[in-house]
């Protein structure tokens, strides 16, 4: 994950914290375990008492170094970006391994546009549920327009209230269970850096999605903000 801005302004607060382990930079760290030599890793799942976005590898005078124990060896170090209103974004995936989103390709027409029917063959929509998440296209007369679910079903159909323009067979488009606003919390990657898209939303609170960037199935991402922060007030 990446910094983006913040959503009261300004800049964010960046702190250098002690770690208990070589932590990747672009993940969400936690306050420290009990008896641990300084900040936890999140889980895939899990961000409670997050203290922030690590911003580099363990590090020792600038120089990234492996978490030790031995005697002698530099202690590392981490920074971290503690501000509680950093908005926080992240790559949208396919898989707990990061391949790519599945690409959609309209099976059945609709010319009320209330409706996308893939393809026999691809992922049925309401198994991982993406009702009241997104659907988006990426060629055809939609191109670029994207519109909140409403419903799915299992003959490949996802639902929508505000239509879009009458689309044709072979149309390309997407499916994430993530809208704006939406506080139902994300699954991210094995690695912790990226937001699985093909999985329904978990409904734990580690996160918020404050927008959507909506491209392909490589280049898509979600707006993240932490909840259950350790230093956001109560």
């Amino acid at each position: 994950m990446q910094y983006t801005y913040m959503l009261s302004g300004g800049t964010p607060v960046i702190k250098k914290y002690k770690t208990a382990a070589s932590h990747l930079a672009g993940i969400i760290v936690l306050t420290p375990a009990a008896e641990a030599t300084g900040v936890s890793v999140s889980t895939t799942t899990g961000w409670d008492n997050s203290v922030g976005l690590t911003l580099d590898r363990s590090l020792s005078a600038a120089s990234p170094i492996a978490y030790s124990t031995v005697q002698g060896d530099p202690e590392p170090t981490q920074s971290v970006i503690v501000s509680p209103d950093a908005v926080l974004r992240a790559l949208l995936v396919g898989s707990a391994v990061n391949v790519a989103l599945e690409q959609r390709v309209v099976g059945t027409a609709s010319s009320n546009g209330l409706t996308a029917v893939g393809t026999t063959g691809e992922t049925d929509p309401s198994n991982p549920d993406m009702d009241e998440g997104t659907v988006w296209y990426n060629s055809g007369s939609n191109g670029g327009a994207s519109r909140k679910i409403t419903s799915t079903t299992t003959a490949l159909t996802v639902t929508v209230i505000v239509p879009f323009a009458a689309n044709r067979v072979g149309d390309r488009f997407i499916t994430i269970d993530y809208s704006q606003g939406q506080v139902t919390g994300v699954t991210m990657s094995t690695n912790l850096l990226n937001v699985r898209g093909e999985m329904a939303a978990t409904g734990t609170t580690n996160g918020a999605t404050v927008d959507l960037e909506l491209n392909g199935t490589t280049d898509s991402y979600l707006h993240l903000v932490q909840l259950n922060h350790a230093f956001a007030s109560s």
